[in-house]
């Protein structure tokens, strides 16, 4: 059905939503969303550890009761769907280790994909129905993100990112809200309402990066997304002038700012620019870890003769990375002496060093000396340096005085530097090993490759996945 040409924007969103034809969606976004999978279930079992998980977790069982969806942690509970994406959701994105879209800034896969699997746990939809679901809660959120900001989609003083935002908690409640009500079948007026109903409750403070309110702040946009589909789907009513009326999110949030022609390309799944990460901190560090391993390794310079090292780094680094000396484990997430530190220290930077004690460390500390950010203009050319925001030339000096280079204009995972399965898999084995045994390991992870191939997703996780 097409809407008419007065519809207000939730009810183009809507009517995109749940008519889209599944055959009208590209291979790319098939291969897209199966890849964020694999992703996304890996860094939720890895980051189910850490303290805020354990304390969203525990809060969660103490409201909610027993249900379909598998909590994503080593005790096997299944609870009801809301619950399980609220944990789920806070362990994928609390080792920001997860991916995200260049495009909007949104930790999309976190913020879609524990509502999109607790919800098809609970009502056992079909594999090839998440990955379709989550392909137009993604593509909702591209549009969106573009809509919002001055064509081109920039990372500047104009976007959403840089007035303040945390954009996965203003277009992750919407996305996932579009999501879930694909998922369960909506009509367009009732994901109108679902979209609405998300859409007056966005919104989240940039000022969280370095806090516990991150990751929670995804969670929430996940499980408000999830709520609104409920409500919608029972009979609640949003205002359908949601997004374009007054004292809406386009003119509270983004002060009236709206461009068009990227709402009229809605349905081409356009790339959003999703990167994967090697490392479990901001994507600002990745390039800057991956070249000073590169400098030791080519250079077969042992970390013990490294004197001192030099991140020349783009202004968004600068602004991202806030935190020379962490006082926790948050802040050491968006801290380059702190990756860099870990490195020079252990020889790796890995989920497992991302405690309080590591923090601490007098070792970290030693080496985190040694380690400078500081601006510079890393290209000549225009469209270089908006494609290369996060690019950093590492300058590693030894203790005897020789000096080396290294440029890293995206890191691995990056769009314009994709990871290849293969490390993908990889990453996936390393963060599900504490979990299962390496044979449960590779059973989850066909299931997830195969995904589409599943009619049941109450069958995705095998009953031995808590099995050492």
């Amino acid at each position: 059905m097409q809407p008419p040409e007065t519809a207000r924007i939730a009810e183009t969103l809507g009517a995109f939503v749940a008519d889209l034809p599944a055959a009208a969606l590209p291979a790319s976004a098939h291969l897209s969303a199966s890849r964020a999978l694999v992703d996304i279930v890996g860094t939720a079992f890895a980051g189910s550890t850490l303290p805020l998980a354990r304390v969203v977790r525990e809060q969660t069982r103490a409201e909610a009761r027993a249900g379909a969806a598998l909590v994503l942690d080593a005790g096997g509970e299944r609870l009801v769907a809301a619950a399980a994406a609220r944990i789920n959701a806070t362990a994928a994105h609390v080792l920001d280790f997860d991916a995200n879209f260049n495009i909007g800034m949104v930790f999309a896969p976190a913020a879609l994909y524990p509502a999109l699997i607790a919800m098809g746990e609970e009502t056992r939809a079909s594999g090839a129905a998440l990955v379709g679901a989550f392909a137009i809660g993604a593509e909702l959120i591209r549009t969106l993100a573009e809509c919002l900001s001055e064509p081109p989609y920039r990372k500047d003083r104009d976007s959403l990112f840089y007035k303040g935002w945390f954009n996965s908690a203003v277009l992750g409640p919407i996305g996932a809200a579009a999501a879930v009500a694909r998922l369960i079948g909506l009509d367009a007026e009732r994901t109108a309402h679902a979209l609405a109903i998300a859409a007056v409750q966005a919104g989240g403070l940039r000022i969280a990066v370095g806090s516990d309110m991150k990751p929670v702040l995804c969670a929430r946009a996940g499980e408000t997304g999830l709520r609104a589909a409920l409500l919608a789907r029972d009979g609640a009513e949003g205002p359908l002038d949601a997004f374009e009326g007054p004292r809406g999110l386009i003119e509270v949030i983004n002060g009236g700012q709206w461009s068009s022609p990227p709402l009229a390309r809605l349905g081409s799944f356009e790339p959003p620019g999703t990167s994967f990460k090697l490392y479990p901190a901001c994507s600002s560090v990745q390039a800057a870890a991956e070249a000073l391993e590169a400098l030791l390794q080519q250079h077969h310079i042992e970390v013990g003769e490294v004197a001192r090292v030099r991140c020349e780094v783009t202004g968004h680094i600068l602004r991202n990375l806030a935190f020379p000396i962490p006082a926790n484990v948050t802040q050491a997430q968006f801290s380059m002496p702190f990756a860099l530190g870990c490195i020079l220290a252990h020889g790796r930077f890995t989920a497992d060093l991302l405690t309080a004690e590591t923090v601490a460390d007098p070792a970290i500390h030693r080496e985190m000396a040694k380690v400078e950010m500081v601006g510079a203009d890393l290209f000549d050319d225009e469209e270089e340096a908006r494609n290369g925001t996060e690019a950093t030339r590492v300058t590693l000096t030894t203790a005897d005085g020789r000096e080396v280079s290294y440029f890293q204009a995206a890191s691995t995972g990056k769009p314009m530097r994709p990871m290849p399965d293969e490390l993908l898999d990889a990453k996936f084995r390393r963060n599900v090993a504490p979990f299962m045994s390496p044979a449960i390991a590779s059973d989850l992870l066909a299931r997830l490759r195969g995904i589409e191939g599943l009619d049941d997703l109450s069958r995705l996780f095998p009953a031995e996945v808590h099995g050492s």
